[in-house]
């Protein structure tokens, strides 16, 4: 029994023991309030360094959680309707899961939509999960997004895995971002720069990317899966696995009107393309590049490309059941600079392909030992069969009823 008296005395006394029951009894603050607070020796789980101009994320969080703790729209401005503004490079610190997902009960800070505003961008050295969100580049004074030049030097906004293991990027969209800067060409996947293993273990599914200057970028990435991702209109690059980049799938993607559609280069292996749509890419649909090996292309509809498949400098591979039409130079092209520098394109089996309405079926270019068996053409402008350099091919279950073959300065071998 509380005795109430009418001296100020009393009222204090009743206040305080008030105050004392609500701190006792009441509601306590949600975990994401306290986790922003440091012990003493500790690192704050949320900041923003000055000097750096990036907002360091510590301990597993979301985005809500980050614009809540910054709380500061010179950094993060809430545009509203889910719409962000980033004005730093937000970086995910290593062994920590960060979320940017739309579906996010974050109230006031949902995020549907992050515009990463001039040079900043997300750097992610831990696990990410984005989905269902927006991520562009944004031009504050225009109020719009930043184009890039053919040559990428526009600076603007980019992704970055460093040495991340298990990210998720999934229902999302990526636009705009990207220069030519190793480390920012749009969505990189890296190590981290000190000898650690490279970035592994992600899953990029149901996404469009678009006007990037690189889509996809890796060194030496593996255990990767890219699957139902449309890729539209991206400069330099659209899906560039490099530097022994291995245990790949790139499959069930629409990759259509970009400079090149799929291009593995330099040492990849295990790499499989298959069940994609590859569809007016300027230059090549699908390009097996310096000592790619040991992969396999299968099931893939290439249109309108110069060139529908390329293999050059790289041997070993298995590329069969494709379905090529209008190639304006070449079907499949195996070939070999004149001097080159990181493999021979020799013991590839090309295997019942279909070429349709192309200028050349198949051709080899100083290159040797490949098979080439059961492949179906139709309505080839010029020759079914093209042979330069110094090249020999082996052919086999080929009916040569009207079959036409041109060579220059090469040798071909028939096996039935």
């Amino acid at each position: 029994m509380i005795n109430i008296c009418k001296d100020s005395t009393g009222a204090t006394a009743i206040l305080l023991l008030i105050l004392v029951g609500l701190i006792l009894y009441g509601e306590q603050p949600q975990q994401h309030q306290l986790r922003f607070t440091a012990e003493a020796g500790e690192s704050v789980c949320i900041q923003h360094d000055q000097t750096e101009n990036s907002i360091n994320v510590n301990c597993d969080s979301s985005f809500p959680d980050v614009a809540q703790a910054i709380n500061n729209s010179e950094i993060i401005q809430n545009l509203g309707n889910g719409e962000y503004l980033l004005n730093a490079t937000l970086e995910v610190a290593d062994d920590v899961t960060f979320e940017m997902n739309s579906s996010d009960a974050g109230g006031a800070h949902n995020l549907q939509y992050l515009k990463i505003a001039g040079e900043n961008g997300i750097v992610v050295y831990g696990k990410i999960l984005i989905d269902g969100i927006k991520i562009t580049s944004w031009n504050t004074s225009s109020n719009d997004v930043i184009p890039q030049d053919m040559n990428g030097e526009i600076r603007r906004g980019y992704i970055q895995f460093a040495a991340s293991e298990g990210s998720q990027i999934i229902n999302s969209e990526f636009g705009y971002l990207g220069d030519v800067e190793p480390g920012r060409r749009g969505f990189d996947l890296l190590g981290n720069g000190d000898g650690e293993e490279p970035s592994h273990d992600m899953a990029i599914r149901d996404n469009k990317f678009h006007d990037m200057w690189m889509a996809f970028y890796s060194n030496g990435a593996y255990n990767i899966v890219i699957d139902g991702n449309e890729y539209f209109n991206n400069i330099k690059y659209t899906v560039d696995p490099h530097s022994a980049t291995h245990d790949m799938n790139i499959t069930n993607n629409y990759v259509h009107h970009n400079r090149i559609g799929v291009i593995c280069s330099l040492d990849c292996y295990n790499i499989l393309i298959e069940g994609n749509i590859v569809d007016h890419n300027r230059e090549y649909g699908i390009f097996f590049s310096r000592n790619m090996h040991d992969s396999v292309a299968r099931d893939n509809r290439i249109y309108n490309s110069s060139t529908a498949i390329m293999v050059s400098e790289s041997p070993n591979n298995l590329i069969y059941k494709n379905r090529i039409e209008q190639a304006t130079s070449y079907g499949i092209r195996l070939f070999n600079p004149l001097f080159p520098d990181d493999g021979v394109t020799e013991n590839n089996m090309i295997e019942n392909n279909t070429i349709i309405n192309s200028e050349n079926g198949i051709a080899a270019t100083r290159s040797h030992d490949n098979i080439v068996k059961n492949n179906a053409f139709s309505d080839i402008e010029e020759s079914e069969y093209r042979l330069s350099g110094d090249s020999s091919i082996i052919i086999r279950g080929q009916h040569f009823g009207s079959a036409l073959i041109s060579h220059s300065d090469s040798a071909t071998t028939v096996q039935q």
